[in-house]
């Protein structure tokens, strides 16, 4: 009976330890989060130095919420995040999971800050080891901003970069009405330009693989919600579902637009240090080397060069520079005249005019040359002369500007006062 009793208090003891070692086991300690380890968005965007990569080291912890994600295909491997401080890009290793109004935390450690074509970016971010998801349900709204805005700053460090927005009062070019957003059987993506009642224009760019890639744009006026991403000194706009375009009103008033007093189609001048104001857009054929704006001795103009002074060495490149369109149909003797200026050896400046441009490389149209008179060199400025635009009298005639650098040779190349107007 004895031995009996001391059986049973042993074996009891046994399971109370078991019990005891089991419990402990599926409940770990929490780990604390120290004091010191949360950085915001913009203490991460000041860590950005030109195309640096900068690798987070230690434990820094960014909690967001998520404004754009994969779920309708328009992003791959992607998603936007927002903090009170700003916007950013997240390049992830592997998509799915995350959506948005998740509430995130996100681990920086061995995280890369880089850029991608001017788009700031936290890049090969593990969602498995490095993102928790702390919450869902919230409902980011975005900020309301114009073309104008958007298109002000141009530089990879501008304040617009990656934020939720709409616009308003806006409408898609003629030419780019009732057409497919994009490609959905060759999967390519595609460029359709926005405008306002004003002239400013925005690129939406959208993927062949998004759910909504075949759908047609609009035919009125209205109002787009967005994230703006940035490609080099391209701003553009990226739709997270098709639904949040609304278009349904009245377009711009229509016809071509009636010239000045003193019979002006276009007017550039870079006095607003903004290659894209206006509607202007710059291609990068190859090479990353893309038209910018410079300033000397109190003029502003647009400049480009393939030398890259901190290497010093020549990048081989084709780079343009692109109007918006310009409506002539109803012109009567239409010129084009600019001024330009270049140093150092390398190939000349061409200027072509096409009426069958939309958008995307310059490839996608037909382009004519034009002749006119180029600067001596030693960066003194000449006129052009009178380009007579009689033979392309168009509602969609576009000015364009070819640069072309090798990688052992390259000029560079100034150009203001570009004019279309009435001889």
């Amino acid at each position: 009976m004895k031995n009996n009793y001391f059986k049973s208090i042993l074996i009891l003891t046994t399971i109370l330890l078991f019990s005891s070692c089991k419990k402990e086991f599926d409940n770990p300690p929490v780990k604390e989060i120290t004091s010191g380890s949360f950085i915001n968005i913009a203490n991460i965007k000041a860590k950005y130095s030109g195309n640096i990569n900068y690798k987070f080291k230690a434990d820094s912890n960014l909690y967001c919420v998520v404004i754009a994600d994969e779920l309708n295909g328009n992003l791959y491997k992607d998603i936007y995040v927002k903090d009170i401080t700003g916007a950013l890009h997240i390049k992830l290793v592997s998509g799915g999971g995350i959506f948005i109004g998740d509430s995130i935390r996100i681990n920086l450690k061995g995280v890369i800050l880089n850029e991608y074509n001017k788009l700031i970016q936290l890049d090969s971010v593990d969602s498995e080891k490095s993102i928790v998801k702390l919450a869902s349900g919230y409902n980011p709204q975005p900020v309301s901003m114009t073309i104008n805005q958007i298109n002000a700053n141009t530089a990879a460090t501008n304040s617009v970069q990656s934020k939720l927005v709409k616009i308003d009062n806006v409408e898609f070019l003629s030419v780019d009405q009732n057409q497919p957003y994009a490609d959905a059987i060759g999967k390519g993506s595609l460029n359709r330009i926005i405008k306002s009642c004003n002239g400013q224009t925005l690129t939406v760019r959208t993927s062949g693989y998004s759910n909504f890639a075949s759908y047609l744009t609009p035919s009125g006026n209205g109002s787009i919600i967005g994230i703006v991403s940035q490609y080099n000194i391209t701003m553009q706009l990226i739709l997270r579902n098709n639904n949040e375009v609304v278009m349904k009103g009245s377009l711009c008033a229509s016809g071509p637009p009636t010239p000045t007093t003193s019979g002006t189609y276009l007017s550039k001048n870079f006095d607003d240090n903004s290659i894209t104001s206006g509607g202007w857009t710059s291609q990068n054929v190859t090479g990353a080397i893309s038209w910018t704006t410079s300033s000397f001795g109190g003029r502003s103009f647009a400049k480009i060069s393939n030398y890259v002074s901190t290497t010093s060495v020549n990048i081989a490149c084709e780079s343009w520079l692109i109007s918006p369109p310009i409506s002539l149909s109803t012109s009567t003797n239409p010129i084009l005249s600019f001024q330009n200026a270049y140093k150092y050896s390398g190939s000349p400046l061409e200027v072509y005019v096409s009426t069958n441009y939309n958008s995307g490389l310059p490839s996608s149209a037909t382009w004519v040359p034009l002749t006119f008179n180029l600067s001596a060199g030693n960066f003194v400025f000449i006129n052009s002369g009178n380009i007579s635009l009689n033979n392309y009298k168009n509602s969609n005639t576009r000015i364009a500007f070819k640069y072309v650098g090798s990688a052992i040779d390259g000029s560079t190349w100034e150009i203001d006062d570009i004019l279309v107007k009435e001889n």
